[in-house]
């Protein structure tokens, strides 16, 4: 099945995918069989006339992939593939940024794996390139949930929209585009804690957040907006400015620090509970002390929040439902004859804790 890779395959192709793609279609049909040491890199370079670079580009996107390992001092071997339908695996992908949403969610999804009995493969999205992994999940079929912040461009939707029976992303609404999604109430939930502090008696109420640009965070924003009247003084609105990959809180803490003045704001919803920490730290050293000259309410009810001094009153977003919800769209999708389902909504719910007043005069 030895063929040369060049330029008149196809012309916009990359000759890695071109090689990565003759490596696939190989094993599929048995040229490289499991448990059995595959050529090595550099034979596979002379056979296929590209550099031994471009071999291992593709080597790297079926390991990512779960279609081969690499062992040490021994070569790279293909993967069992599972062969009846009782051997259920599905794969995780998170961001390469492991933050606490994410952890938890991996963690439940990893639950939720050992409940249904299926096996869960966790991946890491910063690793390699995300449209091969996804285009490996395609070709061999294999069931996958995308977790969280996980950054998801063109490339990657155009490998999805091949299959997107086998895909379902949580937190990162993609049903627009065709791609099954499960996504808290972002409009319900801003508006709970709107409610809840307004009831507190708060009109100032400042909003903290990562000015992503992420579709969620931007309704988060218009919610809010909509529903303070100061929400155009520019004093209310807290933009951390979070880069990529970098932890929310140290940028919410310096965020903070600079711009919140004592009578500015009564009360502050911060979008995440790293965020909120960071406002925790930068509040006490400017003399505003949480609860006491400042309520701060946060999105997530994560282990950070919950045990931050004060406890973060904050909006969970039922995240084992979240999970339960994706396995089982994943599960009825490849059941469907016309087309996937693509979008189920999970709706929060406020916890109280220490961070607001009003918990404080309950239990005084």
């Amino acid at each position: 099945m030895i063929m040369k890779i060049n330029d008149t395959t196809a012309a916009a192709t990359p000759k890695y995918r071109q090689v990565f793609d003759y490596l696939a279609e190989a094993i599929e049909a048995g040229v490289f069989v499991p448990d059995r040491r595959m050529p090595s890199e550099r034979r596979l370079a002379e056979e296929l006339a590209v550099n031994v670079a471009t071999v291992r580009r593709a080597f790297r996107d079926l390991i990512a992939g779960g279609i081969v390992e690499k062992r040490v001092g021994d070569g790279t071997y293909v993967l069992p593939r599972p062969v009846t339908e009782n051997e259920n695996r599905i794969n995780l992908i998170l961001s390469n940024y492991e933050g606490d949403t994410q952890r938890e969610l991996a963690g439940l999804a990893m639950r939720e794996g050992e409940r249904l009995k299926v096996a869960c493969r966790i991946c890491y999205a910063g690793k390699t390139d995300l449209a091969m992994q996804l285009r490996s999940f395609v070709r061999f079929r294999q069931p996958t949930v995308i977790l969280g912040d996980t950054s998801v461009g063109p490339e990657a939707i155009r490998e999805m929209e091949k299959a997107p029976e086998l895909f379902v992303v949580i937190a990162n609404r993609l049903d627009h585009l065709g791609i099954p999604s499960v996504i808290g109430n972002d409009y319900a939930g801003i508006n709970i804690l709107m409610d809840f502090l307004q009831r507190q008696g708060h009109s100032r109420i400042g909003l903290l957040h990562n000015n992503s640009g992420h579709p969620i965070e931007n309704i988060q924003i218009a919610v809010w907006r909509s529903r303070c009247p100061a929400a155009l003084e520019p004093e209310l609105e807290f933009r951390a400015n979070v880069p990529g990959g970098e932890h929310p809180s140290e940028y919410a803490y310096y965020c903070v620090l600079r711009h919140l003045q004592p009578g500015g704001v009564t009360a502050l919803i911060a979008l995440n509970d790293e965020l909120a920490v960071g406002a925790l730290t930068a509040a006490a050293e400017l003399g505003l002390p949480v609860p006491e000259k400042l309520a701060l309410v946060s999105v997530g009810d994560t282990v950070v929040g919950r045990f931050a001094n004060p406890p973060l009153t904050g909006l969970n977003p039922n995240l084992p439902e979240h999970l339960h919800q994706a396995f089982d769209l994943l599960r009825r999708n490849q059941e469907r004859r016309f087309g996937p389902e693509l979008l189920r909504i999970v709706e929060p719910t406020l916890v109280e804790r220490r961070s607001t007043m009003k918990f404080l005069e309950l239990v005084h």
